[in-house]
């Protein structure tokens, strides 16, 4: 490893821990033994807290590079791939838990960063299976991978259906932000495992399946780093699950402004039940 890469991994730590509870060691230990520059394109886009798209170029401009790299940004790469802000995937990683031996599902392999951290998790006894839908993304994906020496099981297909001949397991872990949870993710995995996902805009979302074919839990939040609004975080979670932001501020406020934690939602085969403090209390 470079020399500098120690003090930069320790910023980034630093940066995470700053806006969220410390992390947890296992965590930890895996964020500074897979290093996130492994998977970063020479050329790409900081997304910064503004929301505005800076350039990085490492020939042209190596520290900018390497600051944009462990800064705790989300970049985007050149075939429009992004890598999630390394604050939100230790927040999906803290809420997925995985562990030693685990079989768990991604969806969404992007750089592959995620399921090389996924694989130092659940080690040498778990499995990682990855599910990819770009084809040039999965390509490049798979060269990060093997450089970093990670071998998870890799899938070109759709993230929606999932990998059913692989199932079922123990976690299923979603890159990317939904609104809608495709059954299939619940259907692949065994009682009591977790289902973790970004929802709409800086949520995170953590189902636990259960025996009967159906999974329930609760809203969190996703600490992206970017900071686009200033709405509370129930009424931000309500925009996102209500869509027209008037109409969803006076629901919000009928529902006496609660706050995003007290949102939940109960997948089942026939689809989505969002509900508040409590599964019986379905609001939408």
């Amino acid at each position: 490893m470079l020399p500098h890469i120690a003090w930069r991994l320790d910023a980034m730590i630093a940066a995470i821990t700053e806006h969220r509870l410390p992390l947890t060691r296992p965590i930890e230990q895996a964020l500074r033994a897979v290093p996130r520059h492994w998977f970063m394109p020479p050329v790409g886009e900081s997304i910064e807290r503004d929301g505005r798209r800076v350039p990085i170029d490492r020939d042209t401009d190596p520290p900018a590079w390497w600051d944009a790299v462990y800064a705790g940004r989300p970049i985007v790469t050149g075939n429009g791939c992004s890598c999630p802000a390394p604050s939100a995937v230790a927040d999906l990683l803290e809420l997925l838990g995985p562990v030693s031996g685990q079989r768990v599902l991604e969806v969404g392999t992007g750089t592959g960063w995620t399921a090389a951290l996924l694989g130092r998790l659940v080690g040498q006894s778990g499995s990682v299976t990855s599910v990819e839908a770009d084809a040039a993304v999965a390509e490049q994906a798979a060269k990060n991978l093997a450089a970093a020496g990670a071998m998870p099981h890799l899938v070109l297909g759709d993230g929606a259906a999932g990998c059913a001949e692989r199932a079922p397991y123990d976690g299923v872990q979603v890159t990317y932000a939904v609104r809608i949870v495709p059954y299939a993710w619940i259907a692949q995995a065994r009682p009591g495992a977790a289902i973790v996902c970004g929802f709409g805009d800086n949520h995170a979302l953590r189902l636990v399946a259960g025996p009967d074919g159906t999974a329930s839990g609760r809203f969190s939040r996703l600490t992206t780093m970017c900071t686009r609004q200033n709405d509370p975080s129930g009424a931000a979670l309500a925009v996102d699950l209500i869509g027209d932001r008037r109409e969803a501020y006076r629901t919000w406020t009928e529902w006496d402004e609660p706050e995003r934690e007290r949102f939940g939602m109960t997948v089942t085969p026939e689809g989505q039940r969002v509900w508040l403090d409590s599964p019986e209390r379905v609001i939408g």
